[in-house]
């Protein structure tokens, strides 16, 4: 059986057009109610793919992406749900995560792993603006986390409330200032591992 073949295949276009994401969601849905478990989704830019496949129920689910996924990849993610993105990904991933791994091969754009209160997001590269911002922690559950192998953008963590975010510094997009410009204002919670030099952050919040 090659890998290909284990893939439930979902193609995010039919008859040379674009599905819309409400119609992709919607086989992404019926093919995990129906049982599959490992499904490929060729996305054409669809927004929120892998995001509340709750009808999985405690059975593991690997989501691989390829093709370009649209903006908020992973969206309230479920627990058990893991969202393999192979390429840069769009705005907002894992935005309201509720448990999901999700995992970018490439770069992230603004607003990753926004308003995040469990799982994890792994980017293979920098991220852009506002990542880490506005998350949550439930001390009944594992604490959200962020991990980035490259570097962060401008306004990280801003309003963070809990969670880990580990910043890697590794062939970072910005090599003189992993952590971009006023990271951690606002900051409560949470904490945040960084390697490699940085212009300065809200010490009075973090």
């Amino acid at each position: 059986m090659t890998d290909q073949q284990r893939y439930h295949l979902i193609c995010g276009r039919e008859d040379d057009i674009r599905l819309e994401s409400r119609v992709l969601e919607e086989r992404l849905q019926d093919a995990v109610a129906r049982g599959s478990r490992r499904i490929e989704v060729e996305a054409w830019g669809q927004h929120g793919i892998g995001g509340r496949l709750w009808r999985a129920g405690d059975d593991p689910l690997h989501i691989r992406v390829t093709g370009h996924s649209g903006q908020r990849l992973g969206a309230m993610g479920f627990p058990g749900t893991r969202i393999e993105n192979m390429g840069p990904a769009s705005d907002d991933v894992g935005w309201l995560n509720a448990g999901a791994e999700i995992i970018v091969h490439g770069h992230g754009s603004n607003g990753v792993a926004n308003a995040m209160a469990q799982g994890k997001v792994c980017v293979a590269g920098s991220i852009g603006a506002r990542g880490m911002t506005m998350t949550k922690h439930n001390p009944r559950f594992a604490p959200p986390e962020l991990w980035v192998l490259g570097s962060v953008g401008d306004y990280f963590g801003e309003f963070m409330a809990g969670g880990v975010a580990v910043i890697c510094g590794i062939e970072a997009q910005t090599p003189g200032n992993i952590l971009g410009y006023r990271p951690l204002v606002g900051m409560v919670g949470g904490k945040v591992f960084f390697r490699g030099p940085h212009g300065g952050y809200s010490k009075s919040d973090a």
